[in-house]
């Protein structure tokens, strides 16, 4: 959520200026919170995928373990994807910044998505 909501004001920092409107990337720079927030998105995913693993490892049925894994890899592929993704990105361009916050998004379905299966 954090990521969502930070991320969301960096294409909009002429207009949030304009109107004096003084969010994270007014005060910081785009570049800034651009670059905070990818890499927190990024640990974040890798943090959650290597704890599922570890934890599939103790499973206490076979069943556990595939969810786990499962919870895993996704969390490792969206991880990945938010790195993929990013590079290009030009954090002063509006619309590739737009672009990538849109695919925030669909990771963040994946993630609703995965949520059952996170036992």
């Amino acid at each position: 959520g954090l990521v969502i909501a930070l991320m969301k004001d960096v294409p909009d920092v002429v207009g949030d200026r304009e109107a004096n409107v003084r969010t994270f990337s007014v005060r910081l720079g785009q570049k800034q919170v651009y670059h905070a927030m990818r890499r927190l998105l990024s640990v974040s995913f890798v943090a959650v995928g290597a704890a599922f693993l570890r934890s599939a490892v103790t499973a206490a049925s076979s069943s556990l373990c595939l969810a786990r894994v499962a919870t895993s890899t996704a969390a490792f592929v969206a991880g990945w994807s938010v790195r993929r993704e990013a590079q290009g990105v030009d954090p002063e361009n509006s619309e590739q910044v737009y672009d990538y916050y849109m695919h925030l998004w669909k990771l963040f379905y994946l993630s609703y998505f995965v949520l059952p299966f996170a036992r």
